[in-house]
């Protein structure tokens, strides 16, 4: 199926590797320009030949997530690259694995600054630009700890929590705009991040890094963790001109990992 991607251009927070990596090179199959970040340069510019290998056009922009002007810096970059936007893709956060009495401000800070901010600064350094676009498109990528309680994951549930409510007050004031905007809400998902992660998850749960991940995989109803191209497919619908009336959605690739009704 043709998604109407072609010649679109779109912008990816934390894209060098993993889920934002995953969505790129789906949007890239599918003829669509991207720009990418990341903190790595030698990371983001193997993905941005990688991209480029699509056949489209990429741009990589080194920024910091973690503050508004890095968030800006990243806007401008994909705008002055890519010649325009009609795409924003944020994905960007990670886990502080603790308890309330454990967390300390400074981690609180980087936490909600990583992990939520990053969102809204973006989303607003992004609007005027998908205003302007025939098919602007936002697609905010949160997590399953979201929307079920996962002891331990403390530092996001509360930031997935709030992507989710911000969707959908995006949704509601870009809708007159003609821009969507919608959530992804990946399941356990193997990347690489998720290594250290699990170390960390095993030690508040007094367990090992293989036995927390073999704890989420009997949890889904699959019975595995999700490939990163398997998010990356349903990105790139989500934000396609073949997605013309989903708005302010969160759309679940758990593999039945939630089990609400």
């Amino acid at each position: 199926m043709d998604l109407g991607l072609k010649g679109k251009n779109a912008a990816i927070s934390g894209s060098s590797r993993g889920i934002g990596n995953a969505i790129a090179m789906a949007l890239a199959a599918e003829g669509c320009n991207v720009a990418l970040s990341g903190r790595s340069e030698e990371n983001l510019n193997k993905a941005v030949s990688e991209v480029k290998a699509k056949g489209v056009k990429a741009v990589g922009v080194l920024c910091d997530f973690s503050s508004r002007a890095g968030c800006e810096k990243f806007v401008e970059g994909a705008v002055t690259g890519l010649g325009g936007l009609d795409i924003v893709v944020n994905n960007v956060g990670g886990m502080v694995p603790g308890t309330l009495d454990g967390l300390t401000e400074e981690q609180w800070g980087v936490v909600l600054n990583t992990n939520l901010m990053a969102y809204v600064w973006t989303t607003r350094a992004a609007v005027p630009h998908l205003k302007k676009s025939k098919a602007g498109r936002m697609l905010n990528v949160s997590g399953v700890s979201g929307r079920q309680l996962m002891p331990g994951a403390l530092t996001t549930t509360l930031p997935n929590s709030a992507i989710i409510a911000f969707s959908k007050l995006m949704a509601a004031d870009l809708a007159p705009h003609g821009v969507t905007v919608n959530n992804i809400c990946p399941g356990m998902t193997a990347t690489e991040s998720w290594g250290p992660r699990a170390e960390a998850m095993a030690k508040v749960r007094n367990t090992t890094a293989e036995g927390v991940r073999q704890a989420f995989a009997g949890q889904t109803l699959l019975g595995r963790w999700a490939e990163p191209a398997e998010i990356g497919t349903v990105a790139a619908f989500l934000v396609s001109e073949r997605n013309s009336y989903m708005t302010g959605t969160t759309i679940e690739v758990d593999g039945g990992f939630l089990k609400h009704i």
